[in-house]
């Protein structure tokens, strides 16, 4: 009995002595990757500000007539934006066309070089390139770094640093290394847009020293706890062996299955609290059962449920559409239009009750104003321009010249629109493709339609296409659908997608129109 319970003892103080340093690092390596993450988003909104501020300036007549392409251009001064050091403009041939510098600075090793590509608006194309400089802290904050973590970019082109660290940047190309007799940790996350490299540092001895010290104090808890069992064991042994054959026992019989076993409660004080906490613990275990059996239970059914309710969906689809076929092949005065005209409004509210069954929604709220759906949608249909360009797709619209008045946030629905035209303009493998954007409604609800005829979905992703973080493409982050449906369901509607593999994929948006 001493080896059985001194033994585990020794093996656990060794495990805690050991455990102790990868732990400390485990949290280190996780807050790192918390501190990289949020400074790539941080940096992300920083770019795309800048981004947007940058295609203004090429915009501006003054560079737009450098470049020979006048059409659309703005009549607005050409000023830099804030942070930016130098704007140079070449040509498709890479001539130099303009320049402008907002100071005689001499650009160093700290800045960051992004170059964009100008589009012309007249003809198919790129005419050009804008080239600009500016400070690695527009876009990285050093300052966002906390808990003696040391954050850094890197230029992935140039490879150049664009944030002074303490340490040489060289040494931040590892995992790991040692700088000033301690050894760092180092986490990296590498972003396509800007094209940078974040990374953040910091010393492990700061986060193993509170491991390592409750390491220590366990170790003589454990110490202090093997004398006492010793004592214990010697003195105990015989009071404890009746009382705990009785115990062995109603153990056993719960292990075969027999729930709700108990054993006799002695008078002692020790054994009587220990029988009646295995009394409860017998009990609260075939509780815990019986809950799980019911749980097991219901989730089956939810299973079943949802693979009934979608294979009702699928042939009701079909069922619609061959129902609008024969709606259009017939005549106007023809008396099968009434029953046609029922099954159709039958077959879609039962569509719609399916689909609402499926549907797993998440609420947010959203500040709320009468606003004409077709002004955001038409905002983010012009935003989406540079990336249909850069797919070689064009966007083919039906949305009809009268108002669509819903109750919500213009701002959020311009981003819930946008978010699926990108998914559109991404959806082609090769140029020419064609996005068609329509938009309708009914007596209660205002539609908007996107549908591009791209390389489409799987089952298996359109499974999953909701889900946060969940993403087909490298660089894609996975929210814009997850962030979509919720602008959707925060105006009191949805967002519903349909793909077939090669063939394309259509998102719809519903939302009740104001009264």
């Amino acid at each position: 009995m001493l080896a059985a319970a001194l033994v585990p003892l020794a093996l656990l103080a060794l495990w805690l002595a050991r455990a102790s340093g990868r732990a400390g690092e485990t949290l280190l390596a996780a807050r790192l990757d918390a501190a990289v993450l949020s400074a790539a988003n941080e940096a992300g909104v920083r770019w795309v500000a800048l981004r947007s501020a940058l295609l203004d300036l090429a915009d501006v007549v003054e560079v737009r007539r450098a470049l020979g392409d006048t059409v659309g251009a703005m009549s607005a001064p050409a000023v830099l934006p804030t942070a930016v050091r130098y704007a140079v403009v070449r040509d498709a041939a890479g001539a130099l066309r303009w320049a402008r510098a907002a100071d005689t600075t001499t650009a160093t090793g700290d800045v960051f070089r992004p170059v964009l590509t100008l589009w012309s608006r007249g003809a198919a194309g790129p005419i050009g390139s804008l080239e600009a400089a500016l400070p690695g802290s527009a876009i990285v904050r050093a300052t966002a770094a906390t808990g003696g973590t040391t954050l850094g970019a890197f230029d992935r082109r140039t490879g150049l640093p664009l944030l002074a660290t303490p340490f040489d940047p060289d040494l931040a190309n590892r995992a790991t290394f040692n700088w000033n007799g301690e050894r760092w940790l180092v986490a990296r996350r590498t972003l396509d847009e800007p094209p940078i490299e974040i990374v953040a540092a910091a010393p492990v001895a700061d986060y193993e020293a509170p491991f390592a010290d409750a390491a220590r104090r366990g170790v003589v808890a454990l110490l202090v706890v093997a004398v006492l069992s010793t004592l214990a064991t010697v003195l105990l042994t015989r009071r404890l062996t009746r009382a705990l054959g009785d115990l062995a026992l109603a153990a056993d019989g719960v292990s075969r299955g027999e729930m709700g076993r108990t054993v006799p409660v002695p008078g002692s004080e020790e054994l009587g609290r220990l029988a009646e906490a295995f009394n409860t613990m017998s009990e609260s275990l075939r509780r815990t059962l019986d809950s799980l059996a019911r749980r097991e239970s219901l989730a089956a059914v939810g299973e079943f449920a949802a693979s009934l309710s979608h294979e009702v969906r699928n042939p009701l689809t079909a069922m619609r559409i061959d129902l609008q076929r024969v709606e259009e092949k017939l005549d106007p005065d023809s008396p099968l239009r009434a029953p046609l005209g029922r099954a159709l409004r039958g077959v879609n509210r039962l569509q719609h009750t399916v689909s609402g069954a499926l549907r797993v929604a998440r609420s947010g709220r959203v500040a709320r104003a009468p606003v004409d759906i077709l002004v955001p949608l038409d905002a983010a249909m012009h935003a989406s321009e540079p990336e249909m360009q850069s797919a070689g797709a064009r966007v083919v619209v039906d949305t009809g010249d009268a108002p669509l008045v819903v109750l919500g946030d213009a701002a959020a629905l311009e981003q819930l629109f946008l978010n699926l035209l990108l998914n559109a303009a991404q959806a082609f493998d090769a140029p020419g493709g064609v996005v068609r954007v329509r938009a309708g409604a009914d007596a209660t609800h205002a539609r908007v339609e996107v549908e591009d005829g791209g390389r489409g979905m799987s089952p298996e992703a359109l499974a999953t296409a909701f889900d946060p973080f969940v993403t087909t493409r490298a660089e894609g982050t996975g929210l814009g659908l997850a962030i979509a449906r919720r602008i959707a369901a925060a105006h009191g509607g949805e967002l519903s997608l349909s793909s077939t593999p090669s063939a394309g994929t259509t998102a719809t948006v519903t939302i009740p129109r104001a009264s």
